[in-house]
Parts: structure tokens; sequence; C-alpha cells
């Protein structure tokens, strides 16, 4: 467990334990940093998607007034009609050409989509050569189905990768545009007139799907946007084109929320990005002031005696008095600790709202080696003589203190327990102290072990107190030496080498809570085995439980970061999340719209009560669809 090389000055053991996690903390930031730049040219490529879509809804406004001009024109024939349906070409074009200007560079517009606006000039003059009622649902279908072609655009904006937050909005504006073309539906159905069995049962169904669309979008709208939605007027049962204009108009504000939400996405992924890596320039700078204040500390050293032939190394003495106890070093290594404690903070956030498992992983990787850091730096302030940490206000069990061990580790996985004791607790103000006691005793027992073999640790109740066992099967002590480093450990570190600084920190808070850590050899083969006994005093035990009840014996698992150990604190184990929440896509209408097999009669009650209900209020309907006609 301890490794037996001679020690070297403690400047360059305190240095090296702050600059090598430093440098693998830049390597990782280079690798998040570059993370981040993906992720917010997803975000970006997400906003280009959103202007397309929202491009694509206007055009399908003007196409379906459009298509209402012309089942005006071939039904009346006027020259009334006519000057309005080329109005209304000339409004459809301008929206078609910003539509291509939006979604052409970025390769959104489908080649059938592409095609049927290319058809568009054909197909008007189809329409005004057409005779009226006989070519009228043959002219208005090929209308119908360029209107359903961007309505599909408009709701496949939902499914490209993003932030939740936005593609939620996107998802409300898809339900929208159904809505507003089941209602055009409607009108022009209303226009032709439903008197065939056809003709009605089409109206019947484009009525439902409207009043499913409506019921959607307000589920998934904001609260502003709903209250906007509770004054549209019905447009069901008579007049649909002000109930049209005004969803055209809440369309629009839909449209411009979820460019703002994009917007607020990309600024708050570029603030976490240069955040971030301002923290960890300001962890260099510290780092690097910190090993300068170690290297000019006093450090109080004398020679033991050896036997002749024997160099033992220098040797530094710890007592209980701080060997580089300055003020200015503890002030230097608490600024240290806060900031990596922002940087958690940060972490934290990024991974709360990260849905990629690669990214997640890498989150998880620069949290870990905060943890590491945060932990390097309290170690300073112990060994520079720094107070405690505030206790807790609960005590914590003897399986989430040594999880809480363990996370704090470079080599986690190789921490391997036995039985541990359910019943142990350990008293509030000792938990955090314990805890880094453990850590440093896991730490070196994972480095001076074979890489390939598991460290045990045991947790057993010992009289009225405690006691946790940590063995590795390294090289292992000599007598002699295993008496030494348990006298210092004793005493309170009083001769442990330089280069054992981690034992230092153990022997300054065993003495702090009156612990007792002693360095054994195995029972059999190599390695050391350290005993960590806690009092009475810091020792809790729960209750045992009634007769005949199930006795447990939690072994403790890694855990991610949301959990955590009682006092809110999360365990820092990076483990990747092995289950995420999908994301989960609107369903896109068929290029022939959706279809229903429904009887008027069946949804007769639920249009009478949506007519007497405001627009967010409209009864449930159960997932109906309806067909485009002509």
């Amino acid at each position: 467990m301890i490794d037996p090389a001679p020690d070297r000055p403690v400047a360059v053991k305190i240095g090296l334990a702050l600059l090598v996690p430093l440098l693998g903390l830049l390597g990782l930031a280079g690798v998040g940093a570059h993370a981040y730049a993906g992720e917010g040219r997803t975000v970006r490529d997400l906003r280009v998607a959103i202007a397309a879509g929202i491009a694509a809804d206007r055009a399908a406004g003007e196409l379906s007034e459009e298509r209402r001009a012309a089942a005006e024109l071939l039904l009346t024939g006027t020259d009334a009609d006519r000057a309005a349906l080329d109005e209304q070409a000339a409004a459809t074009d301008t929206a078609v050409l910003a539509l291509r200007a939006a979604a052409g560079p970025a390769g959104l517009l489908a080649p059938e989509l592409s095609a049927g606006l290319d058809d568009l000039r054909p197909l008007r003059a189809r329409a005004a050569a057409g005779m009226q009622e006989e070519a009228a649902g043959e002219y208005l279908m090929q209308y119908t189905q360029i209107v359903s072609d961007l309505v599909r655009l408009r709701q496949a904006v939902a499914g490209r990768p993003g932030p939740e937050s936005v593609l939620t909005a996107v998802r409300a504006s898809g339900w929208l545009a159904v809505a507003r073309e089941e209602l055009a539906q409607i009108q022009l159905l209303d226009l032709r007139g439903a008197d065939t069995p056809a003709r009605r049962e089409d109206l019947a169904a484009h009525r439902a799907a409207h009043l499913d669309a409506m019921r959607r979008f307000a589920d998934a709208t904001t609260p502003a946007l709903r209250e906007r939605l509770a004054q549209v007027p019905s447009g069901v049962g008579g007049d649909a084109q002000p109930a049209l204009d005004a969803l055209a108009d809440l369309a629009a504000d839909a449209g411009a929320d979820e460019l703002a939400r994009a917007d607020a996405a990309r600024v708050r992924m570029d603030g976490i990005l240069l955040g971030g890596l301002g923290i960890v320039l300001a962890l260099a700078i510290v780092s690097v002031v910190l090993a300068a204040l170690v290297a000019r500390a006093p450090r109080a050293r004398r020679r033991r005696a050896a036997p002749p032939g024997v160099d033992e190394g220098p040797v530094i003495t710890v007592t209980a008095a701080p060997p580089v106890g300055e003020p200015a070093l503890i002030s230097v290594a608490r600024r240290s600790e806060r900031l990596a404690e922002t940087l958690v903070q940060h972490l934290d956030a990024a991974e709360r709202d990260e849905a990629d498992p690669e990214r997640l992983a890498q989150l998880f990787a620069f949290d870990h080696l905060a943890t590491l850091i945060r932990h390097d730096n309290q170690s300073l302030l112990v060994l520079a003589g720094a107070g405690g940490t505030p206790g807790r206000r609960e005590p914590v069990s003897l399986v989430d203190l040594l999880r809480a061990a363990q996370s704090r580790i470079e080599e986690y996985p190789r921490i391997e327990y036995s039985i541990i004791a359910p019943d142990l607790l350990v008293v509030p103000e000792a938990v955090d102290d314990v805890i880094h006691l453990v850590a440093e005793l896991f730490d070196n027992a994972t480095r001076n072990g074979p890489p390939d073999r598991p460290v045990l640790v045991e947790g057993r109740p010992e009289a009225q107190g405690a006691v946790i066992e940590i063995a590795d099967r390294g090289p292992g002590l000599s007598p002699s030496r295993l008496a030494e480093l348990n006298a210092s450990l004793h005493a309170g570190g009083g001769r442990i080498g330089a280069r054992r600084t981690g034992l230092a920190v153990v022997a300054r808070l065993a003495a702090r809570h009156g612990l007792g850590v002693t360095l054994q050899p195995p029972p059999t083969g190599s390695g050391v085995r350290v005993l960590v006994r806690l009092p009475p005093a810091l020792v809790l035990r729960l209750p045992p439980p009634p007769p005949g009840a199930p006795v447990r014996r939690p072994v403790p698992q890694l855990l991610e970061r949301s959990q955590a150990l009682p006092g809110a604190e999360p365990v820092d184990v990076p483990h990747p999340r092995s289950t995420l929440a999908p994301v989960v896509v609107a369903p896109v209408p068929t290029p022939d719209g959706p279809t229903v097999d429904i009887e008027p009669e069946a949804v007769r009650d639920l249009l009478d009560s949506y007519q007497q209900a405001p627009a967010d209020q409209v009864a449930a309907v159960t997932n109906l669809e309806g067909r485009p006609s002509a």
C-alpha cells in the first residue's frame, strides 16, 4: 500500500499533486470545448431548420388561401374571383421564394415538395381553364398535396437533435399547423357544400382532427400562447376565416418563441463553455501560485540516524504545528477549493441538460477530475493546519460514507466490497473528515497495488465502535518500516516522509477525531492491510429490525451524481447513465393526409361541447385524424 521509494522534497510532491491533475484537466477542457462547439453547431443547425419550418408554415397558409380562391373561381367563374386568385397567387409566390431561401441552402426541401412548388404555375393555369365543379376535385387535391408536404416539413423540425425546451415549442407549432390545415379543409367543404354522405363524413373527420390538434398544441405550448389561444374563435360550425386569421397570427408568435428559445440555448451553451474555460484558467493560475508559495515555505527538516551504508533520503517532520501553514497558503488553497466547487456546480448544470450519451460521459470525466482537484485542495488545507469543514446535519451510513470516499479517487473501479454492516452510522460532525481519510487510504492502496487486482474493503462493528479494513496486494513493507509508520500515525504523523503526504493527512485527521489507524501485513501473501477504528463516540447504530423481517446487507455500488448522500451532497462517482429519456417526435401526417374511420354521429356531441367551451378547454379527442378531401 505504501510506496517504499526514497522521499522527495515536500515542495516537489505537493507541486506534482497540483500540476498533474491540472494537466489532465486542461486536456479534458480541450475535449469538452470541442464537444460543446459541436453542441453549439447542433443548436445553430436547429435554428436554421426552425426558420425553414416557419417559412413553410407561412407558405402553407398562403397556399391554403390560394386553394380557397381557386375553389371559388371553379365554382363561379367570375372575373372578380379570377382577379382574387391572381392576387393571392402573387402572395403565395412571395412566401415560396422566402421558403426556398430559408430551406434550400440547408437541403431541407424534400424533392417531392420542391417539384410540387415548381408545378404551381401550371396548376393555376389548369384551374383557371377548368370546367368549374367537374374539375374542382382534381385541382384542389393537388393543392392539398402541396399543403400537406409543407405541414410535414413544419412537423419534421421536431425530429432534429437539440435542447428539449426548444423542441417542445417546435412540436407545439407543428400541431398548430395541423389544426390550421384541418380548419381550412372544413372551410373548403363548407364552401363546396357537404351535400353527400362522403362529404359529411369528411367534414366530421376534419372537425375531429382539428380539435385533437388544437388540444395537443394547448398541452405543449407556453401559458402566454395558451391564453392567446383561448381568445381564438371556434371556426367550427360557422365562418372559419376569422379563426384562420387568428391562428395565423398565433403561429407567427409561436415561431418567434421558437427562435428566441434557440438563441437563448446557444447563448447558454456558449456561456457554459466560456465559463468552464475561465474556471480552468483560474485554477491553473491559482495552482501555479500555490505551488510557488509551497516551494518558498519554510520546511522543518532533520535527518534521522541510519545504519551504516543505508541512506533513506530526506525526511520531513509533520507535527501538530502546520509545516507550511502560512495564512497566504491557506487563503490560496481555500480560493482554489471554491473555484473547484464552482466548476463542479457548472458541470452539474450541464449534465442535467445533456441528452447525448457521449457528451454526458465527457462531462462526467470533467466532473470526476474536478472532484479530485477539490480533494487535493482539502488535503493541502489539512497539512497547512486549517480547521475542518462544518459538520453535517444528519448522520451518514457507513455504506454511503465508503461510497463517497470511493468517488474521490482516480481508480475508483478497483475498490471492491465484502460485507458492510448496514446498521452502522457515523455522527454528522465527523463524516467529511472520515470520508477524506478513507479516500486517502483508498488512493494509496490503488496506487501501490497491482493494476489488475482489486482493493478489498470491509466494514464491521467492533465493541461499541466500528472498523474499516482496507487490503491491497502490493509489494508490502518490512516489519520495521510498518512499525515506524504506525508509530508516526499514532503520534499524529511525526515522522512521515515527504512522499507520504497522504499518510500525513490521514494522521492529522485521525488525531482530530480520535481514530485509530494501523498498518498490518496480511495473513497470507503480500500487500498491506489498514485497520481504521472508529471510536464509540463517532458511531451510531440503527435499532434492530423486527423479528422475522429480512436482513439486508447492502454492498456499495457505483452511482450517478444524481444520487446523493444524506445532507444533499452528490456522490461524485462518474458513471454514465444507463437510460436516457427518449426524445418523442410528434406523428407526421402522411402525404395523403391523416385518415380516420368514423361516423359523423360519433363526434356530434364533441363538436357541440367544443362550440360552447373556450378553445384551450376543448374536450379530449382520442387521437383522431382527418383526411383531406377536395
